[in-house]
């Protein structure tokens, strides 16, 4: 590793491009509310992975130092949280028709879970982000999942580092457990959704053809 590598000056370019595009998200929250349109997005952050995770990753990847920007494509990531799992995919839709960024790799551990349980729809991006030198592009990757989704990816990861990535049998079989409980939830939580959704179209559908009604005999 070369002693003089300047990571503050190799980090911007990724924390420019996630502060922009969380604004970028952000902004678009605002116009679904203003449209009164169903906000499919719940929360947003993101975060640059720091220089001693980024240098532990290439190591346990046999990553070479100087092929770190090409292969470690997270080292900036931005996570979209979801009230639904229909919100998760419609996001994607929304990503994947943006001109400013290509999607590169989709990774779906929504319809294809990890072995651990661990469930998230992933998507790794090339962004253009502008800098003194000029144009550069880099990776991102996007985090997509419902709230559900994060309590237990969040758990797990807490528990990775508490037993420095060896969790014992008997955890990850619970944790196993906990995420069908998740996915339960999640089947649930839309089920209630489309219910509700139902409801007030007939209730919608019901109010305009009283008004029609009205109109016809004349009382309005």
């Amino acid at each position: 590793m070369d002693q003089q590598f300047n990571w503050n000056l190799f980090l911007q370019p990724y924390e420019l491009a996630i502060n922009g595009f969380i604004i970028k998200l952000e902004s678009m929250k605002k116009q679904y509310v203003l449209k009164g349109k169903k906000n499919p997005i719940e929360l947003i952050t993101g975060r640059v992975k720091t220089p001693s995770s980024i240098l532990e990753k290439a190591k346990r990847l046999n990553v070479g130092f100087h092929e770190i920007e090409e292969k470690i494509q997270d080292i900036g990531g931005i996570r979209i949280t979801c009230k639904y799992e229909s919100d998760v995919y419609h996001v994607y839709d929304l990503l994947s028709t943006r001109r400013d960024i290509e999607v590169i790799l989709i990774k779906d551990y929504i319809k294809n879970p990890k072995s651990s349980g661990y469930r998230s729809l992933h998507l790794i991006v090339k962004y253009v982000v502008e800098t003194l030198e000029g144009a550069k592009s880099i990776y991102l990757e996007f985090q997509i999942r419902t709230l559900a989704m994060h309590l237990w990816a969040t758990i797990e990861h807490s528990l990775k580092y508490k037993y420095y990535r060896n969790i014992p049998e008997n955890v990850k079989a619970r944790l196993l457990e906990t995420a069908k409980i998740t996915a339960m939830l999640d089947v649930e939580m839309t089920k209630l959704q489309q219910e509700v959704e139902t409801q007030e179209n007939d209730h919608e559908d019901y109010e305009l053809e009283w008004d029609i009604n009205t109109i016809r005999r004349g009382n309005v």
